[in-house]
């Protein structure tokens, strides 16, 4: 336990110094107590990971604060204030600020809280060893819980209790699975793993809303079959999501960075592609209201599901993909990726980067084509597209209007 780092810190690092951090702790200090920056800032910058949002706490009752950091000019938003959390903003900044507390009462979704100014037993209220890491104004580490050595280690231990810890939020199961790969080199901690395997059940209590933001982390965070392969063994899936999911068919982190990497930009659907891998054939409808996806989340999800047929696959990997990719448009990759993993082969990385790559060329003919030839505006002009432009397609895109034209109508 310490409470100052071993490093040199001369003062707050380069990434803590943005001005609402400074304001909130001379604010505090104005206060007469303390703000501390807590949690994954502090974990990932002693990891050398890049620090993305800002947590802070402060040991003062949080309706003492909020008051006063709207006398100070400061936008304030109450996002949690029963449970002891406001929003502060500040140009295009904001910073959750929670006061330190302990819980009084817990159900597994939501926790009654109480001020309580003592930094040690806020930290041991706190999910996991390494999100208990605190640094004060002057660049200070308060380490109560020794979680920088299990930082250093790779041992993702939770804090204190491991059973207490999930039984007061269910939540914590599904987190420490999203955590592993990057922060359990040593592997499961045996105690958080009898933990799980204890209590999944909780998970079915979760809202699908929070259990989906974890799992589109997870389905692209690394060691996806460790971690699916833990979930699947505590029956946190089963709770979670109503179903098993299968590991074996899932690829490994080479092969899955490759189809990112193949996929450019076209990213958004990428966890869902894992989750079509792994999740029973036909779960789509099941999944997508469960988890409460998106509208295009669903679709996507359940266009995966459907998969693709022996002669699209045999096409898409042939020299003449673009036609397949002509129909399947933005979802030929994704669609790829899924099916090649279904059947246990590799998928291409090159080729998918082909898929996305690829602008297909414009129909060269339309309907006013046609009513120019003579054909009567209905039905019959649709079908007449469709036919052109599949004997267009045939062609690789060959044909054009002219001879398009004469093949219809044979002058």
């Amino acid at each position: 336990m310490s409470s100052r780092s071993d490093h040199d810190f001369g003062g707050l690092p380069d990434w803590a110094q943005r001005p609402l951090v400074m304001q909130i702790f001379a604010q505090a200090h104005a206060l007469g107590g303390e703000a501390r920056i807590v949690g994954g800032a502090v974990r990932d910058w002693l990891a050398n990971y890049p620090v993305g949002d800002i947590d802070m706490a402060i040991n003062l009752p949080i309706e003492t604060v909020a008051s006063h950091m709207v006398a100070c000019d400061m936008r304030v938003v109450e996002t949690g204030l029963k449970h002891g959390t406001i929003t502060l903003y500040d140009d295009d900044d904001q910073i959750e600020l929670t006061q330190t507390r302990v819980d009084l009462e817990t159900d597994g979704r939501h926790a009654i809280v109480a001020h309580d100014q003592d930094w040690a037993r806020d930290a041991a209220r706190r999910d996991f060893t390494i999100n208990a890491l605190y640094l004060d104004s002057s660049g200070g580490i308060f380490d109560p819980l020794d979680g920088k050595a299990d930082l250093q280690a790779g041992r993702l231990c939770f804090a204190g209790d491991a059973g207490l810890r999930v039984q007061e939020d269910a939540l914590r199961m599904i987190r420490y699975c999203r955590f592993l790969p990057r922060y359990a080199a040593m592997g499961v901690d045996p105690q958080a793993q009898m933990a799980l395997c204890e209590h999944a059940n909780l998970c079915a209590g979760l809202s699908g809303e929070r259990i989906a933001n974890e799992m589109r982390r997870i389905m692209v965070g690394g060691r996806l079959k460790e971690v699916i392969g833990l979930m699947r063994y505590s029956k946190i899936d089963q709770a979670a999501l109503g179903l098993s999911l299968n590991p074996s068919r899932l690829a490994n982190d080479d092969e899955i960075g490759s189809m990112i990497a193949g996929l450019g930009t076209n990213v958004d659907f990428v966890w869902l592609v894992n989750l079509a891998v792994a999740m029973p054939s036909g779960s789509a409808a099941l999944l997508a209201k469960r988890l409460r996806l998106s509208r295009s989340e669903e679709r996507c999800l359940t266009r995966l599901d459907l998969g693709l047929s022996d002669d699209d696959m045999t096409m898409l990997s042939g020299a003449r993909w673009r036609q397949s990719v002509y129909y399947l448009g933005d979802m030929a990759a994704l669609l790829f990726a899924v099916e090649s993993w279904r059947n246990g082969q590799a998928v291409d990385g090159s080729r998918l980067a082909e898929f996305t790559s690829w602008t297909p060329p414009q129909n060269p003919i339309c309907g006013t084509d046609l009513l120019s030839h003579g054909v009567d505006n209905g039905p019959a002009i649709g079908q007449m597209l469709l036919k052109a432009e599949s004997r267009w397609v045939k062609s690789n895109f060959r044909l054009g209007r002219a001879a398009l034209l004469e093949r219809i109508f044979g002058k």
